[in-house]
């Protein structure tokens, strides 16, 4: 059902420079306060944790996110404001973001108590004529019943559209500031006009669709994002098979229009935030509605199936007399980022742990501070944590750990065995001084990393 009636009068009302409110501080809030605010809108953000808020007030962030803290500080206090108090920044705001999380149930369905939650608390407060938009992820049909809501509260004239983030962890100031689309979905066509006005000096592609479409989009990038993922570890496994270089097939495939360079790269598999519970999330919303994810489920089962072979290649390298000792360089998900949430490289170190292999790790960002790595060995040299290692696991593509001296890195360990699980390091190098190196989809690699182009450079050169 079509939402409230809107006037042309109203996009007019938008002004370029607009007073949002953000509900929630985590990283799509603090993100998407911050770029509002450099685009030149006054922002307050909203989170019921009061220790945060008084951490943004002093311009200190909870997380690491390239370029955020800049933004914060240059516009705090002035046109970017931090608060607990939802009702004071809702009752002066033509805008609201919903931005907060929602985790998995359990069973892969999405948890929206936190949605809930904020909605009782902000919609007695809506001025008529405020426009609350959807930033989180949530299951196709959530806006229709945010829209019941603000009927059933009494809420006049509530405009609701769904606006999903499109930001990768380690880029997402870029992201948004840079967006390949911004998408916008609504049954309303000036209440989508008026969402699409706070991204005007963007000059970014702007789609605008139904409110549905625009909540399943963000469930179907990630599904195909993590299947792409997938499907080269399996590719990676018949390279591998047949004494190809899947770098070399990756760069092939990847130059089709049709289908891009991205995430082809093969490794342990994907992780993080978002991939996991979206794709479990969309799984549990196709077998709701009593449709097929034979492929979606396949999926999640390669993924899984890549990091138990990860574990047995390390428990067959680290089947030392008195106990294994296994150097994990990396725990966050991905390069960019201090976030460890449904990181591969704790998934594998648990299973060592749980088959009595000892494992130490290592990474930049030193996550202590997070309860999911409690139970690991943390050091803060990678030197250290390779040091009577019988083997070693890069699981995050850091840039220091390719910078590694890997001579000093072979006199340390016990054991010969690297497993490069981001095919980040060049193999014949590592081969060439001892290591037994594992890869996926080099296994008969023969030409380092360009040598074969300048190769071919030296041969026209001769003809």
């Amino acid at each position: 059902m079509a939402e409230t009636d809107s006037s042309a009068a109203d996009i007019a009302g938008v002004r370029r420079r607009a007073t949002i409110g953000v509900i929630g501080a985590g990283y799509v809030g603090l993100v998407a306060a911050a770029c509002f605010a450099e685009l030149g809108h006054d922002v307050t953000c909203v989170d019921v944790d009061a220790p945060r808020v008084a951490m943004l007030r002093r311009g200190v962030l909870p997380l690491h996110e390239p370029g955020l803290v800049d933004l914060v500080r240059r516009h705090l206090g002035r046109s970017l404001r931090f608060t607990t108090d939802a009702v004071a920044a809702v009752a002066g705001a033509s805008f609201i973001f919903l931005c907060v999380p929602t985790p998995d149930r359990g069973d892969g369905s999405p948890d929206t108590c936190f949605l809930d939650r904020a909605l009782a608390g902000l919609l007695p407060a809506c001025a008529p004529g405020t426009t609350i938009v959807m930033k989180s992820t949530v299951p196709p049909g959530t806006g229709d019943l945010v829209a019941a809501a603000a009927r059933h509260a009494g809420a006049r004239g509530i405009r609701v559209v769904a606006n999903p983030e499109f930001l990768s962890q380690g880029t997402a100031v870029r992201d948004f500031l840079r967006p390949d689309r911004i998408v916008i979905g609504a049954d309303d066509a000036c209440a989508a006009a008026a969402v699409g006005r706070l991204y005007a000096p963007l000059e970014a592609r702007v789609i605008y669709c139904s409110r549905r479409a625009a909540e399943m989009a963000k469930y179907a990038a990630n599904a195909l994002l993590a299947t792409r993922i997938s499907l080269m570890n399996e590719i990676a496994q018949v390279c591998d098979a047949m004494g190809v270089d899947v770098a070399e097939v990756a760069q092939i495939a990847g130059a089709d229009r049709r289908i891009g360079s991205g995430h082809l790269r093969p490794g342990i598999g994907w992780g993080g935030s978002c991939l996991p519970k979206d794709l479990r999330a969309l799984t549990a919303t196709a077998r709701t509605h009593a449709c097929d994810h034979a492929l979606l489920d396949a999926v999640a089962a390669q993924n899984e199936a890549q990091r138990r072979r990860v574990v047995q290649t390390l428990l067959g390298a680290a089947s030392s007399p008195g106990g294994g000792r296994v150097c994990v360089l990396g725990l966050t998900f991905k390069p960019g980022t201090d976030d460890v949430r449904e990181s591969p490289a704790i998934a594998i170190a648990r299973e060592l742990l749980r088959a009595g292999v000892d494992v130490v790790a290592h990474d930049p960002m030193d996550p202590a501070a997070d309860g999911r790595c409690d139970e690991l060995g943390r050091v803060r040299d990678p030197y250290e944590a390779a040091h009577g290692a019988d083997a070693v696991l890069v699981a995050t593509d850091w840039a220091l750990y390719a910078a590694l001296d890997w001579r000093r890195m072979r006199a340390v360990m016990r054991g010969r065995t690297v497993v490069d699980g981001r095919n980040c390091l060049e193999p014949l190098r590592m081969r060439a001084l001892g290591f037994t190196y594992v890869s996926f989809g080099r296994a008969a690699t023969a030409w380092g990393p360009g040598s074969g182009l300048a190769d071919v450079a030296a041969a026209e050169a001769a003809l």
